[in-house]
């Protein structure tokens, strides 16, 4: 994990983060989802990383991405293989290259854009995630 946040923090000062802005419209009938892949001791780790929050502070998922607020109402944890949850909206050339970026870290997490309220976002690698982009898929 060390490794890992030693890369995460120079590809920061490498990329800069980029400013929030609104995303192009899509098509009708398509949502655009964004994917990050971290490693946490279990899986209740990493919903509480992503859905707990004490009082009326963020979840540490919203606090580590301080370009956009997330309403985690449209997040979803995977934790395991990823395979299969990947293979219910993507072709296998898009899963294959995801699995490859994950590379063997046991979460994922999806964030659908309704999360972001129609408000300008940005997101990017934390210490504990890799940010993997976004995917256009069919609702």
């Amino acid at each position: 994990m060390q490794l890992m946040s030693v890369w995460s923090n120079i590809r920061k000062l490498i990329r800069g983060r980029p400013a929030p802005e609104r995303p192009h419209g899509l098509p009708e009938g398509k949502e655009r989802i964004h994917f990050l892949a971290g490693d946490f001791r279990n899986e209740a780790a990493a919903r509480a990383y992503c859905y707990d929050a004490i009082g009326d502070a963020p979840e540490q998922l919203t606090f580590d991405q301080p370009g956009a607020f997330i309403d985690t109402m449209h997040v979803e944890v995977s934790f395991g293989t990823h395979h299969d949850r990947l293979t219910e909206f993507l072709d296998d050339e898009t899963v294959a290259g995801l699995l490859d970026e994950i590379d063997g870290q046991n979460t994922l997490i999806i964030i659908a854009e309704p999360a972001f309220g129609g408000l300008p976002y940005t997101l990017s690698d934390t210490d504990i995630l890799t940010y993997l982009g976004p995917q256009i898929v069919d609702i």
